[in-house]
C-alpha cells in the first residue's frame, strides 16, 4: 500500500506495535507522543498523511482536543482514534465530530489493517 501513517500516542509500546504490524503496509510512519507535539509536527511537516492515528488520553492535549485543532488546520487525513475508553458516548462523541473510525485498545494487527482499508476506500 505504501502509506504515509502518523501516530499520536503517549504510549512507546503503542508506537513500536504499530511499526511491527503495519511495516508491510506503510513506508513512513511517523511518531509523535502528544497533541501539542502533533500540532507542531503537521505545522512543521505538512499534513500529507494518508492516515492519522490518535489516541485518546495523553498528557497536555488529549485526542479529541487534538482532533479539534486538526479540524481548524484543515488536515484532510482520516483520524482513527485509538482507546481504551469504550462507552457507546465516548464513541457517538467522536464519530459525531468526524473521527472516521475507533480502534479499542487492545487491538490486533488485523483490526489496524481492516480499519485502514476502511477509512481509504
Amino acid at each position: 500500500m505504501d502509506l504515509k501513517i502518523l501516530c499520536v500516542d503517549d504510549s512507546k509500546s503503542v508506537h513500536a506495535f504499530l511499526k511491527a504490524c503495519l511495516s508491510d503496509v506503510a513506508q513512513v510512519i511517523e511518531s509523535v507522543f502528544d497533541g501539542d507535539q502533533a500540532i507542531e509536527f503537521l505545522k512543521l511537516n505538512g499534513s500529507h498523511f494518508d492516515v492519522i492515528f490518535l489516541d485518546w488520553e495523553m498528557p497536555n492535549k488529549n485526542g479529541p482536543e487534538t482532533f479539534e485543532e486538526f479540524k481548524k488546520m484543515g488536515v484532510k487525513a482520516p483520524v482513527i482514534m485509538l482507546t481504551s475508553k469504550n462507552s457507546l458516548e465516548n464513541v457517538n462523541q467522536m464519530i459525531s465530530a468526524g473521527i472516521a473510525e475507533y480502534i479499542m485498545k487492545p487491538f490486533t494487527k488485523e483490526i489496524l489493517i481492516e480499519k485502514i482499508k476502511l477509512v481509504l476506500e
